[in-house]
């Protein structure tokens, strides 16, 4: 079977002699599909959910790098769900089910609410990055200490998203054996796609609190940011900001030491301007996961709606 990418295909309509098309898909189906009702976006959606599976097992540590990818993912994996909800053959299955609509409808509001919540921190810890960085070339101190209790403020707001996502669903929610068919394979891969975007969610609110709080030294490699700082339970950021501000203190206007407070300036706007590229790629990506969730819940209530 082909690949398809991302466009919708809809069933072709009945043939005046439909019996023999069935008999035919039959021979060139597996075993386990015996009725044929199969759709070729259902594995492309397979396809997509068990890439996203992988890079929530491959990702190491809290770097940021890794979760503005996993946010593309997940964000393509919604898109190909909302696709297969747009079929007649899955608005058929799901319309006698209309408890795991609702359940299904509950749980993708709770998304969406939290998403909205993650979209307006991010866009904050950016605007905070970006004010930081006016303060330092001006060198004015109590801007960057306002700055560093930001961060971790946002941080710890972060933080709490993950137990607002509530609990991740088990992997065995319904068994297979309960859905014939098109029914076994559509659960199946909504079940998958529902447990991951509640896993891939608290990765990336876990990662981007443990980046920018207290309590976790952030990965920072994959920017380039990775460097041994004097604070290790604080960011790589703050980190330097703090150690920045005490080598001032530290100096007290001796002209000898100005030349390696300058050198440290240098380096942590520069991690500042990385930083806050970052932030907009993560802020980009969370908008595109946030209205993904809104067209994938639309999708549910409009298959509840006509039940």
């Amino acid at each position: 079977m082909g690949r398809y990418r991302r466009t919708v295909s809809f069933p072709n309509p009945p043939s005046p002699n439909p019996r023999p098309a069935a008999k035919a898909g039959f021979h060139v189906r597996s075993a386990s599909l015996p009725c044929g009702r199969s759709h070729p976006l259902i594995p492309q959606l397979r396809e997509e959910v068990d890439e996203l599976r992988a890079w929530n097992r491959a990702r190491a540590g809290p770097g940021l790098g890794p979760i503005v990818t996993g946010l593309a993912r997940l964000k393509g994996v919604l898109d190909s769900l909302d696709d297969v909800l747009q079929l007649p053959l899955t608005q058929d299955s799901l319309s006698s089910k209309t408890d795991v609509v609702e359940r299904l409808l509950e749980d993708f509001l709770r998304f969406v609410d939290v998403y909205g919540i993650f979209r307006a921190s991010i866009l904050g810890l950016k605007q905070e990055v970006s004010a930081a960085q006016i303060a330092l070339r001006r060198k004015d101190d109590s801007r960057l200490g306002l700055y560093i209790k930001t961060q971790k403020k946002i941080a710890s707001e972060v933080g709490k998203l993950i137990s607002a996502i509530g609990p991740v669903p088990e992997q065995p929610q319904v068994a297979p054996t309960t859905l014939p068919d098109y029914d076994d394979e559509l659960g199946q891969v909504i079940r998958d796609v529902h447990r991951l975007t509640a896993l891939v969610s608290e990765a990336v609110f876990g990662s981007v609190a443990g980046s920018f709080g207290p309590g976790r030294r952030p990965g920072w490699a994959s920017f380039g940011l990775g460097r041994k700082v004097r604070k290790e339970e604080q960011g790589v950021i703050i980190g330097e900001v703090e150690s920045l501000l005490e080598l001032r203190k530290m100096n007290k206007g001796e002209k000898k030491r100005m030349n390696e407070e300058e050198e440290m300036r240098m380096k942590v706007l520069k991690e500042m301007q990385e930083l806050e590229d970052c932030m907009g790629e993560m802020e980009r990506e969370s908008e595109r996961v946030f209205r993904s969730l809104i067209s994938t819940r639309v999708s549910l209530l409009n298959i509840l709606t006509h039940a």
